[in-house]
């Protein structure tokens, strides 16, 4: 396989997986606003856009400063309590803008793009249903109908990224391209669980079932954690469940193990650094020790974070010519940037 070609479609899927995980964040900091005040509402859509890393920097204390740069007035609106963001224009922004690299629409631009330049290589289906989807995201009410109604709106995007991922799981080959799909869908995902539960975890102080609900239902695991710890609001429950659980899909743990199998499936000779970096990663996680982690849980995450971008780097110099930058790509641009 071509190495730009592999390039694509390791962009492909971390882009396809950037949207998917951003419309589930939104729609779950939504429905956790419906019944709060509008401080609390504020603050959920802040902790969201601090792990998509979109925020604009700015002092802690300036929520005005901050929703001014994210959506322009006159949508925004102001708040009885003197705050000027307004989370449903702040959600709107975050799926529908085409300009705001990280947006769910931006994600799947770029993931159409790249599938065009290989529609010799994937499926009929998979570049019929990319299109579709993108089509439909790009319509000029797409904007109005995510103001009026967020969650159809969001299930939509939510299914039909879901409908890719079951047109390539079920119709590719297990060779190059569809590797190096995976691979980038499962470093991205890893990257995002680890933002989430950074972002999170100071909130989740146990006495509240609603930020751990929150929490959850932003990578949909609501239901498997209650299943396996019967609904603890414990914090290092939450993070022990989301870092290391060795079943569920979307837990860190399991990308590593994902990643690492496509990668040693490409690297047919040897193994490559970025192989020997994500078994690092894997296997630290994997037998270390969860009592002492938690202890000191931010500066793990922020370990396994740039670990994570050190596999990527990797991947980049190891498997493709030329290879553009991994700090030149949306889920890197700075905070609020354009395309």
């Amino acid at each position: 396989m071509l190495a730009r070609h592999a390039e694509d479609m390791f962009w492909a899927g971390r882009y396809l997986e950037r949207a998917e995980d951003t419309a589930r964040m939104v729609r779950a900091t939504l429905l956790s606003t419906v019944a709060e005040p509008p401080a609390q509402a504020i603050d959920h859509m802040q902790n969201l856009i601090r792990t998509l890393r979109l925020e604009v920097p700015t002092p802690d204390e300036d929520v005005q400063t901050m929703a001014e740069n994210l959506i322009p007035s006159p949508p925004m609106l102001r708040s009885e309590a003197g705050l000027g963001i307004d989370v449903q224009a702040a959600a709107t922004r975050l799926v529908a803008s085409p300009s705001l690299a990280g947006s769910v629409v931006f994600c799947i631009g770029r993931t159409r793009e790249n599938f065009r330049s290989l529609r010799d290589q994937i499926p009929s289906e998979l570049w019929e249903q990319i299109n579709q989807f993108y089509l439909r995201l790009r319509r000029e009410d797409f904007a109005t109908a995510m103001e009026q109604d967020p969650f159809q709106t969001l299930d939509f995007i939510r299914v039909s990224c879901q409908t890719l991922n079951g047109v390539f799981e079920t119709s590719m080959a297990r060779g190059e391209a569809y590797r190096f799909l995976v691979l980038g869908q499962n470093l991205e995902r890893a990257l995002m669980t680890c933002r989430l539960i950074q972002t999170r975890y100071p909130a989740m102080d146990g006495s509240s079932y609603d930020e751990m609900a929150l929490t959850l239902r932003s990578v949909s695991a609501l239901e498997a954690y209650q299943r396996a710890h019967q609904s603890s609001p414990l914090a290092t429950d939450v993070a022990r469940f989301l870092l290391v659980n060795d079943s569920f899909p979307r837990s860190v743990l399991y990308c590593f193990r994902m990643s690492e199998t496509q990668v040693e499936a490409l690297a047919q000779n040897g193994r490559p650094p970025s192989l020997r970096r994500l078994s690092q990663l894997r296997s630290g996680l994997e037998y270390a020790d969860f009592d002492a982690m938690a202890a000191n849980l931010p500066e793990h995450l922020s370990g396994l974070e740039t670990g994570v971008r050190e596999v990527a780097d990797l991947v980049s110099g190891h498997f493709f010519r030329n290879a553009e930058a991994f700090d030149l790509h949306s889920q890197a641009i700075s905070p609020g940037a354009s395309s």
